[in-house]
């Protein structure tokens, strides 16, 4: 297993210097570049024709680059916000707030640690699913259809499955489970709750585990597929559900365009 570790400036040094002392712990070959979704994009893209199956990518303020990142390539993604003026709850949410279909799993702020391990962990073999949650809400049920789409079976368990990728529905006030095994986290918002707050708290909680996104489910999914796709089950489909949805976009392009 090869990881690719990409981050926006060097300036981020004491951070991935973090990271690559994990993965050597861990015995993982890895690659080490600097590049700025920014101001080096075309060096990007050639950066990512590397032969990795596992991108780390880091970056903070805007930090764009794990998200363009996984708008080009389907390999699994994890993002390493960096601290700044606002203690890298800018950068955490821009890497985890991702559009449908486009999931980065991010770490919490610098947990290089989390990403090391994580990273180390994802060339296991594993078979199947594990969704554990309190209530069959939307978000449960999108991860459910998007399973489904992708024949990934797929179990529902009130804790946690050592044996299976496992993805975890939380409330806003629950922390990461104390845990070195890969768990996916998809925080949900209630319709109810205050919407600045609730970035505070997954600031707060995200100490450990891989985590996408408020309410999307769909994306931690397609997350877990991209891990079980590092043996190469789903590579076929994966590309054409990206198709798909790219079509979506083009088409509402299209007629925005003949309304104009």
């Amino acid at each position: 297993m090869k990881v690719l570790i990409i981050f926006g400036s060097k300036s981020d040094q004491s951070v991935y210097n973090n990271l690559v002392e994990t993965l050597k712990q861990a015995n993982v070959h890895y690659e080490m570049r600097i590049c700025s979704a920014h101001r080096t994009p075309d060096e990007l893209m050639e950066i990512l024709h590397s032969d990795a199956d596992i991108i780390i990518a880091g970056a903070g303020l805007a930090a764009h680059l794990p998200g363009v990142i996984a708008s080009k390539v389907i390999q699994p993604i994890i993002g390493v916000p960096v601290s700044g003026n606002y203690q890298g709850l800018d950068a955490l949410l821009s890497i985890m707030q991702m559009p449908p279909g486009i999931p980065v799993l991010s770490v919490g702020v610098e947990k290089t640690d989390v990403a090391g391990n994580m990273a180390a962990k994802m060339n296991s073999e594993f078979k199947e699913v594990n969704l554990f949650f309190q209530d069959e809400n939307k978000a449960v049920k999108k991860a459910k259809e998007t399973l489904d789409e992708f024949q990934v079976p797929y179990t529902d368990n009130p804790d946690f499955k050592a044996s299976s990728l496992n993805i975890k529905f939380v409330t806003l006030d629950e922390q990461a489970e104390n845990r070195d095994d890969i768990i996916i986290y998809v925080p949900l918002l209630d319709k109810d709750d205050d919407k600045a707050e609730a970035s505070l708290n997954v600031l707060k909680n995200s100490t450990n585990g891989l985590w996408v996104g408020l309410n999307r489910g769909e994306n931690a999914a397609l997350a877990a597929i991209q891990i079980m796709n590092i043996k190469g089950h789903y590579t076929e489909q994966i590309n054409e559900y990206r198709k798909k949805h790219a079509l979506k976009v083009i088409e509402a392009d299209n007629e925005v365009k003949e309304h104009l």
